[in-house]
C-alpha cells in the first residue's frame, strides 16, 4: 500500500502488538476523506483471511488505544476491515505470506518483450519479486513494478 504520513505510522507501529494479539497482521493504516467525513481506516489479514468477528476484536481493542492513549479525534468514523483478495502487495512481509500463489506484474518496462505476467509467486526482497511462470523462473525489480497483486483462481 502506499506510504504513510507521520501520524498514520504513530498509529501503526502503537496498533502492531494489539493485532498480534489476536493473530493477526497489521497491513496498514489510513486516513481517507470521502466528502465532508475523516475515516481512520485500519487494514488487518492473515493467511487464509479474517472474519467479521475478528475486525469486530480488533476494533473494541484499538478504539481505546486511539481515542484515549493516543488522545487522536479529528477523524469522523473509525472503521476496522481486511484490504481484500485482490490489494497490491508491497511490503517484504506481503511476499512471505503469499509466497505459493498465483499473482500478476504490471511493470514499467517491457520484460521480454511483454509488460503483464502472471505466475506463481516464489518470493520478494528490497530488490526484486520472482515469480514462476511456464518455462522458468522470472526476475522483476522491484523499482520496475508498476503492481503486483494476488489473482483469484477458481
Amino acid at each position: 500500500m502506499a506510504k504513510r504520513t507521520n501520524e498514520e505510522q504513530r498509529i501503526f507501529d502503537r496498533l502492531q502488538d494489539v493485532a498480534v494479539s489476536l493473530g493477526l497482521e497489521l497491513i496498514d493504516v489510513k486516513y481517507v476523506r470521502e466528502g465532508d467525513k475523516l475515516f481512520l481506516r485500519v487494514f488487518v489479514d492473515r493467511k487464509g483471511g479474517v472474519t467479521i468477528e475478528e475486525c469486530a476484536k480488533m476494533s473494541e481493542l484499538a478504539d481505546p488505544v486511539i481515542d484515549q492513549e493516543m488522545k487522536l479525534d479529528r477523524h469522523d468514523y473509525f472503521e476496522v476491515s481486511s484490504p481484500g483478495l485482490d490489494r497490491p502487495l508491497s511490503e517484504n512481509s506481503d511476499f512471505l505470506r503469499y509466497a505459493g500463489e498465483i499473482v500478476s506484474i504490471k511493470s514499467y518496462e517491457d520484460v521480454a518483450g511483454k509488460k503483464l505476467w502472471q505466475g506463481k509467486l516464489l518470493g520478494g526482497v528490497d530488490a526484486e519479486v520472482r515469480i514462476e511462470v511456464e518455462g522458468g523462473i522470472m526476475s522483476f525489480p522491484r523499482k520496475n513494478i508498476a503492481l503486483i497483486k494476488r489473482e483469484v483462481v477458481f
